[in-house]
């Protein structure tokens, strides 16, 4: 509860922050270039959080951050079209006063307002959540934390816009019926610098006894979940060339029907693994590939991933009546209408993400071939033969950002950048 307390501090905070400059004597040209070097501390602290279920709750940081890279822009626009800080003035307003080139909160709020907006009903956040889990293996409703981090982050991205608007509102209401724009008084600078100061203590006293009260039940309810601790849940998938087998389940979603539960102090290699498969299909002639290991459905639990391949002919030997072959397009139908498990989903994201990454690109995001926009096949029958490790995170960097993408230097400079505080850690730890 704290960690996300603390999240939503440092981001309000960090668009605090210009104005509290701006009563201290702070010169207003000076604010964009502060903006700027308060994107780079949210990108780096956003970088240096572990790749696990906590890095959900950095939306907040995220959103702030665009939020003050716009701000910055937009303070750089104005004076340089309206004074001769930079160029000759291009735009000449009568009411204009060069002492005061803009007034901080009137630019920072809005477009907090639309960057939120954004986020939260133009589909990005919906993106970043789903990508997130399904890289890190948290799914809503699998894990508790995750479910908590889930709505409390998107929670904190609708207060975050329903303050930003009450604000910006109230700024305007000001500006257009009471401020006179030769100075700043002692009215200005209250409702322009200590009302979105005074909000934000009150946010912070609000979040702080909000997630006092949370942590209560939360501890309450995880020990029920204590049961589900210090167990390897080992999965399977069944593929027989680039079918999958599969199963309903009681959700009315569709999942491997192949599904082990050990103690984590059990031997996890492949041996044991095979003998798991033996046990639960009653057949001895398949083919096993290890995939991936992550954390599992409750704190201290393991999820660990394996393929198993048979041959055409042993097709109908596997699997109950229940059970489907499901053929690439009939899964790629199924993965779009919602109908796989979440945990079927993060599999299926996670060897095809990261393997058509390994046949496309090196782990630099440089292309393989000198073909732009060039997408390699992917054939589950081909899995057995991929000397790729779906345990190694660089590869979803990779995905994400290559020399297919826009600015894909630029993105690669900014992330060393951003990542100094990230590899700082790893090297202390």
């Amino acid at each position: 509860m704290l960690r996300l307390w603390r999240t939503w501090a440092v981001a309000f905070g960090s668009l605090i922050l210009p104005l509290l400059l701006v009563t201290v004597g702070v010169p207003r040209l000076w604010i964009p270039f502060v903006c700027i070097v308060e994107v780079w501390a949210l990108m780096t602290l956003i970088k240096s959080q572990p790749v696990d279920v906590n890095r959900t709750s950095t939306i907040v940081l995220t959103v702030a951050s665009r939020a003050l890279l716009l701000t910055a822009l937009v303070m750089l626009i104005i004076v340089i079209l309206c004074t001769d800080w930079l160029v000759p003035t291009v735009i000449y307003l009568n009411l204009y006063n060069t002492e005061i080139p803009f007034i901080t909160s009137l630019v920072i709020f809005p477009i907090t307002a639309i960057t939120c907006l954004v986020w939260l009903y133009c589909g990005l956040a919906g993106n970043y959540y789903r990508n997130s889990q399904r890289r890190n293996g948290y799914y809503v409703g699998d894990n508790l934390t995750a479910t908590l981090y889930y709505r409390e982050t998107r929670y904190q991205m609708r207060i975050l816009l329903v303050v930003s608007l009450v604000i910006a509102s109230c700024e305007y209401w000001y500006y257009f019926t009471r401020y006179i724009n030769t100075n700043v008084n002692r009215p200005d600078n209250f409702f322009f610098n200590w009302l979105p100061m005074g909000v934000y203590v009150l946010s912070l006293l609000f979040m702080g006894g909000r997630y006092s009260s949370m942590e209560q039940i939360f501890n309450s309810v995880g020990n029920t979940f204590a049961r589900h601790r210090n167990r390897t849940v080992i999965r399977f998938l069944l593929l027989c060339g680039d079918d999958i087998l599969l199963r309903c389940d009681a959700d009315d979603q569709w999942d491997t029907p192949f599904v082990a539960t050990a103690n984590s102090g059990t031997d996890r290699g492949e041996h044991r693994a095979r003998l798991l498969m033996e046990d639960l299909c009653g057949h001895k002639d398949f083919t096993l590939r290890y995939c991936f290991t992550n954390e599992g459905l409750a704190a201290g639990s393991t999820l660990v991933h394996y393929a198993v391949f048979i041959a055409p002919e042993r097709r109908e030997a596997f699997g109950a009546v229940e059970d489907n072959w499901f053929t690439p397009y009939m899964l790629d139908r199924a993965l779009s209408s919602n109908m796989l498990s979440p945990m079927l989903a993060n599999e299926l994201y996670r060897i095809h993400t990261i393997t058509l990454a390994w046949k496309t690109y090196d782990r630099r995001g440089q292309r393989l071939y000198p073909i732009r926009h060039y997408r390699p096949t992917f054939r589950f029958r081909d899995l057995p033969k991929w000397q790729v490790d779906y345990d190694d995170q660089t590869w979803f960097d990779v995905a994400h950002n290559n020399e297919d993408r826009p600015f894909f230097r630029l993105r690669r400079i900014w992330g060393r950048l951003t990542g100094i505080l990230r590899r700082r850690q790893s090297t202390q730890s």
